[in-house]
């Protein structure tokens, strides 16, 4: 049995390590992906481990749980939009939580190994802290979603609550160690008052302090798995909850400081806005020709872009910029978004090159050389009222300081105070150009104007040809790619083949293996807007029909349609099997660009005297295309 056992512990130790080089590896943008993959798996060794250990891993009805659990969570991780992932951090947590509740509860009533005043205290900790996680997830997530009030919820004598049910909740595990009333009513009475901790916690949390809340209840899961490890005297459960909280409360403690805030004033409910006034200036409206002129531009996301899916058009927009020469970089603030680094993961999505990102404290020294700022869907993190405006939950909030710069150029939803609601001075400034509305449409709107001068030749001709023959079409099939997903245009997608099917046409999606960024994610993207699978058709299905195919449409894919697979030997793209648009009578190419893809290696399509290229955002070109229809 010696044996065994080191064999475990030595098991334990690289599983741990693992952890650690996994978690080091995602606070860097180049090697995150890396890193979660080898989080993932030291995670599953933990698991297989842990069961061969105990002997319990031919369990038969722990197994079909476990299976059942796996396809849940391998759907829900496709079906998820990166938009909602803060919610999704926010649920896991809770879930985490809930596990360990449960572990602290099972034995404390007896299943599981004899027990000890040490096991039943850190059972009840498992349980207090498990609950308060679980709640104030709970309560995350419907902050988060817009299903709860985003505003700090202040009860009557709410820290007099707060203080009276932690109060409680300690002298509940002290009563279930040293006994005194009977184990279930014990048990009855940690459960609801640490889940009554847990909102009563987390409703006083304003929207602007989500993030910092997120990261503390990933600390909180990771301690109350680490309880639930000593309980049960899981030396593996013990560690790598530790590893967790221990990384929660350092994000945490980042987080405070990139918003200048105490935890302990965020835990108290000291957050709560106050009116705050506000210095008042004149606007401007010349911002076209400053964007032209500039030499370095400065783009502020936040979490108004994340919400109209706009990084796409960011992608354009710098692109754009770049063609002119203009040196174009991100500012990303510690705390924009809904979670940490939910903006650097949307850029990312966008294929946005990392070296563009720049953290905000990189840039006190050198912010006021831009020419401009572009702003979109920020408020609180560009606010100069965290300067100026005392007594208030924005004073002393580190901001990115566009006020510094020359021109100003935001497209916000609407006037309103961010989170923190605190009014913001710079849409009363005489240098700020302001383009209220959806950002994806303001940025729509500006991309187009700066484009009007542009080399790229003018599409109408070409979109007025493609309608055409679109409209004499008896047959088409539509070729998704990349292109469509960056530019949310899969409801468009669906609309153009409801126009065709209507007037006719037979339509057909054809749908290459690795198409986008995973296996299946064109089909889970056309599945959200309710394509019929029916429609979905895989590469070696639909080949043959493309050479009796009126019209192939192609939407933002580019190497799964590149002939050159075919015959250009010595490249990576070489015997690659792709989908034959090429042997279509006619192509519609609504691509960005005319650029390579992924394999680097030009597409002799774009060349084709049967192509029409509509050029651009997938989002524009599609809704012009359908005009015509």
């Amino acid at each position: 049995m010696a044996g065994v056992d080191l064999f475990y512990y030595i098991v334990c130790c690289v599983v741990v390590i693992g952890t650690l080089a996994g978690i080091a590896m995602m606070s860097k943008v180049k090697t995150a992906v890396t890193g979660n993959q080898i989080g993932a798996l030291s995670i599953l060794i933990a698991i297989v481990l842990t069961l061969w250990y105990n002997g319990i891993l031919t369990v038969i009805p722990l197994l079909i749980v476990m299976l059942i659990s796996l396809v849940v969570s391998a759907w829900w991780s496709t079906k998820v939009k990166m938009i909602v992932m803060p919610q999704m951090v926010a649920t896991l947590n809770g879930f985490g939580g809930a596990a360990s509740a449960i572990v602290g509860g099972v034995y404390l009533v007896g299943i599981g190994a004899e027990s000890t005043m040490f096991t039943d205290i850190t059972s009840g900790l498992a349980i207090a802290v498990g609950m308060i996680t679980l709640f104030g997830s709970v309560v995350a997530v419907g902050k988060l979603s817009g299903k709860l009030d985003q505003k700090p919820v202040i009860l009557p004598l709410h820290q007099l609550i707060t203080t009276v049910l932690l109060v409680i909740s300690l002298v509940m595990i002290g009563i279930i160690a040293w006994g005194g009333i009977d184990l279930w009513l014990s048990l009855l009475l940690i459960y609801t008052v640490s889940g009554l901790f847990g909102i009563v916690f987390a409703i006083r949390v304003g929207g602007a302090d989500m993030p910092i809340t997120i990261s503390l209840l990933n600390s909180l899961t990771g301690i109350a798995c680490s309880a639930a490890g000593m309980s049960v005297g899981d030396p593996l459960l013990i560690a790598v909850g530790g590893i967790v909280g221990a990384a929660g409360l350092l994000l945490t403690q980042i987080m405070c400081r990139g918003m200048n805030r105490s935890l302990l004033d965020i835990l108290l409910g000291k957050t709560t806005v106050v009116t705050a006034s506000v210095v008042s200036y004149s606007g401007s409206s010349d911002h076209i020709s400053k964007l032209k002129k500039a030499k370095r531009v400065l783009v502020v996301p936040g979490y108004g872009m994340a919400v109209a899916q706009a990084q796409g058009l960011l992608k354009e927009l710098s692109g754009i910029l770049e063609e002119n020469d203009v040196i174009v970089d991100f500012s990303i603030h510690p705390v924009a978004g809904r979670a940490a680094g939910h903006m650097n993961v949307l850029l990312a999505d966008a294929d946005i090159p990392y070296e563009k990102l720049r953290e905000a404290d990189e840039l006190d020294a050198d912010i006021a050389q831009y020419d401009v700022a572009i702003v979109v869907g920020a408020n609180d993190v560009v606010n100069p009222a965290a300067r100026e405006a005392k007594d208030t939950p924005i004073y002393g909030l580190p901001i990115i300081a566009v006020d510094k710069i020359n021109h100003i150029i935001i497209c916000n939803y609407d006037k309103k105070p961010g989170y923190a609601g605190v009014d913001n001075p710079l849409y009363e400034s005489d240098k700020v150009t302001l383009l209220i509305g959806d950002a994806s449409d303001t940025l729509r709107e500006l991309i187009d104007k700066l484009s009007e001068d542009s080399k790229k030749a003018d599409t109408t001709e070409e979109t007025e040809r493609a309608g055409k023959l679109l409209s004499e079409a008896s047959k088409v099939i539509i070729i998704p790619g990349y292109g469509m997903a960056l530019a949310g245009a899969q409801g468009l997608v669906k609309e153009l083949s409801v126009k065709l099917t209507n007037g006719g046409a037979t339509v057909d999606f054809a749908i290459h293996p690795v198409a986008g960024r995973m296996p299946g994610h064109m089909n889970v993207l056309l599945a959200e807007v309710d394509v019929s699978y029916d429609k979905l058709r895989e590469m070696n299905d639909i080949n043959p029909g493309f050479a009796e195919c009126d019209v192939a449409v192609i939407i933002g894919a580019n190497d799964v349609v590149n002939p050159a697979a075919r015959d250009a030997v010595g490249t990576p793209i070489y015997g690659m099997p792709i989908l034959s648009a090429d042997e279509a009578k006619n192509i519609i190419v609504c691509n960005f660009d005319t650029k390579p893809g992924y394999a680097g290696v030009d597409n002799p399509l774009y060349k084709s005297s049967k192509v029409t290229l509509l050029l651009g955002d997938a989002a524009k070109t599609l809704k012009d295309l359908i005009g015509k229809l």
